[in-house]
């Protein structure tokens, strides 16, 4: 029996006192359970080999130690207690070691290499390397020896990286286990202590901690895993994304102080250490695999689908829509399984109205994606995605410009989210322009745009006047941006007032106390009405619900009812026929509970072709609540008739923000349609100004 100073103590106190309990057992040798199981293993496997019975632990946390391996060593002249001044590596132990060998080798490794270090017997070696092939087959590789190469693993890197993962946990449990294998895969402690740091700062930077299992490991794994892609050995999967895509998260940018400093690292490479540091092991399963984006697909298509039928739209061109959102999503994966978080800021400084009261009804549609993900979609997320489709609802609009418009493009390098953020500002910023195009810096290259700017986050190599911007603004930056453009174009002509000379002139004459308010103010006032976003009239809940458009239900009342009793106003006016509300009530017979808008307002309308002739809206203030398919309690009932989703869309942007503000609860105190026109004025005031 060849084991190790505690070990071997263990050994003699169970062969001393078998009746010991684990527990005591462990306080007395001061173990942890993972400690004592390997331990015990470590007994075991010598114990078989000397052809002796095997120790069992009971579920009771007892000890059963067979009569033959008693007698064998209370007999023994051998004296307990007196461990080997070398340390013998168990057989299961050599194999493990034989595999570290193979996988951190800087050179040949021959026969002679593994009988040396290991100083066993050739045969023994050989008995062990039969092992080590069927061993690591359970990994998909086979062990390999050429004259030429010597002795080397062979398959897929990945699967490699795993067995290297794998054995470093499995040694790392040894007593002395971490200086066995610095020892056996040749690492500089200095190095080591480096990565440990990094490791360490990555901590605090994302205020999490590594258990002290992994944070043991984890450096010389890194180490290890810097060595094999520098001497080529790469991962060949793809992660499906660009590395750059992740950098907009706090954890891309900690995890990458890890290897800042270090060369010959490929993208692919920097993503996989990434996504490394932010789980405890890094599968394949864990990857955006061709398979996987088939279901992201289809849970972006169900998605869609929800969209369409909560806002009452029938979207054009979905599969141009599909294609981008799969594009964005693919970085969004790792955000969202691995809880990156976007930097905040990002969205928060690009917040309107409309796409904040979008991105509720993306998260009402949402369910198709939480069950592809296991999770709630963070907000960050579904703001961009509720900018996606946002962006295309404006871009399926039919706008017919003046022909003396500008027009401009947007180049930006960085992942598509960012641009479509950058694309947002500048169409909000400079409505005088037509933006005909958002690209990449090398789409740009490829072909020849007939603009007359380009607004582009990097610099670029063009005769054409071009304005290199931030892909973030801030509110003086947007400024400042403004004013060039505006100096440098004809967009505007010389005599017409603007935004500018107004500030200049009120300057002159009185004291600004707030100029980036005041100018953001005029900016609006002076947006063209034929911009993208302000361009059509938008009608508001204020003027659409007066007179007999508002009802009020004293005594309790049946959902389809309520349903009837809306209705008949709006066919009065000629914006539903009797059809409508027919093939309404036929299609939610109870009160469902997707058309609620934040647990407060019921908002019943179905497709144009069922009967609607214009657009319209029929208000109930219920005083008995009626009870959704969820259980919701609802008191407010908007019954919408639409054959234009560009003009009903602003309408659920209203009331997306009425069912969260206030005066909701104003409105549904109210007691007579005087009280409740007081509520709404009070809300248009707040929401419109």
């Amino acid at each position: 029996m060849n084991l190790e100073k505690r070990t071997n103590q263990i050994f003699v106190e169970l062969m001393n006192n078998p009746q010991i309990a684990s527990k005591a057992l462990c306080e007395k040798f001061d173990l942890s359970r993972g400690q004592l199981n390997y331990a015990l293993k470590k007994i075991n496997d010598s114990l078989q080999d000397e052809k002796l019975g095997r120790i069992k632990r009971t579920k009771n946390g007892r000890f059963i130690v067979p009569n033959d391996t008693l007698s064998f060593f209370r007999g023994s002249e051998e004296p307990l207690g007196e461990p080997q001044e070398n340390y013998v590596f168990s057989g299961k132990e050599r194999i493990y070691l034989i595999e570290l060998m193979l996988l951190s080798k800087e050179e040949y490794v021959s026969l002679n290499h593994f009988i040396d270090e290991l100083q066993v017997s050739r045969n023994t070696i050989l008995r062990d390397l039969k092992e080590t092939n069927l061993e690591i087959k359970r990994h998909d590789l086979v062990l390999k020896y050429t004259r030429q190469r010597g002795y080397f693993i062979d398959g897929d890197e990945w699967n490699k990286r795993q067995l290297l993962s794998d054995v470093l946990s499995h040694l790392a449990e040894m007593y002395n286990g971490l200086n066995v294998i610095i020892q056996f895969a040749n690492l500089e402690q200095q190095m080591i202590e480096t990565f440990r740091k990094r490791v360490e700062l990555i901590e605090q930077d994302l205020e999490v901690q590594f258990t002290d299992e992994r944070l043991k490991i984890l450096p010389l794994l890194i180490i290890l895993l810097i060595r094999r892609a520098q001497k080529g050995r790469l991962i060949s999967y793809s992660f499906k994304i660009n590395y750059r895509e992740l950098a907009d998260t706090k954890e891309y940018l900690a995890a990458d102080r890890v290897v800042w400093d270090v060369d010959g690292i490929s993208e692919n490479e920097r993503v996989y250490l990434t996504l490394l540091l932010l789980t405890t092991n890094l599968s394949r399963g864990d990857i955006l695999s061709a398979k996987e984006i088939n279901k992201m697909k289809e849970a972006l298509e169900g998605v869609i689908a929800n969209f369409e039928k909560i806002a009452g739209v029938n979207l054009e061109e979905k599969a141009k829509l599909l294609d981008r959102l799969l594009v964005h999503m693919r970085p969004a994966y790792y955000r969202i399984k691995y809880h990156l978080n976007l930097q905040t800021k990002y969205y928060q400084e690009n917040k309107d109205a409309n796409l904040f009261s979008l991105a509720y009804l993306v998260k009402e549609a949402s369910g198709p994606l939480e069950t592809f993900f296991g999770q709630e979609i963070p907000e960050a997320e579904l703001f961009f995605i509720s900018l996606f489709i946002g962006s295309h609802i404006v871009e399926s609009t039919e706008i017919i410009h003046p022909e003396n418009r500008k027009k401009g493009i947007i180049v930006c390098p960085n992942g598509i989210s960012i641009a479509v953020l950058l694309e947002n500002t500048l169409r909000n910023l400079l409505p005088e322009i037509d933006f005909v195009a958002l690209m990449s810096t090398r789409e740009f290259y490829q072909k020849d745009y007939e603009v007359d700017f380009i607004f582009s986050a990097v610099p670029l190599k063009t005769e054409k006047k071009i304005f290199v911007v931030n892909s973030f603004l801030t509110e003086q930056e947007k400024k400042q941006l403004r004013e060039r453009v505006l100096r440098s174009t004809a967009a505007i002509q010389p005599g017409v007032v603007t935004p500018e000379k107004v500030i200049t002139v009120v300057k002159k004459y009185a004291t600004v106390e707030d100029e980036d308010q005041l100018y953001s103010e005029l900016v609006n006032l002076f947006t063209p009405k034929e911009s993208k976003i302000l361009k059509r009239k938008r009608p508001r809940l204020i003027d659409m619900l007066k007179g007999e458009t508002i009802q009020l239900f004293e005594e309790p009342t049946e959902w389809l009812t309520v349903l009837e009793e809306l209705a008949q106003p709006l066919q009065r006016q000629n914006v539903i026929n009797e059809h409508y509300v027919e093939a309404l009530k036929k299609e939610m017979p109870t009160l469902p509970a997707y058309t609620v808008l934040r647990n407060r307002i019921v908002l019943p309308h179905t497709v144009p072709e069922a009967g609607a002739i214009g657009v319209g809206i029929s208000l109930g203030i219920l005083k008995h609540a009626l009870i959704a398919d969820d259980g919701s309690r609802i008191k407010t009932v908007v019954l919408l008739g639409s054959n234009d989703k560009d003009e009903h869309i602003d309408l659920i942007f209203e009331l997306m923000s009425l069912a969260g503000a206030e005066q909701l609860d104003q409105l549904e105190r109210a007691k007579n349609k005087e009280e409740v026109r007081e509520a709404l004025l009070s809300f248009n005031e707040d929401y419109w100004r």
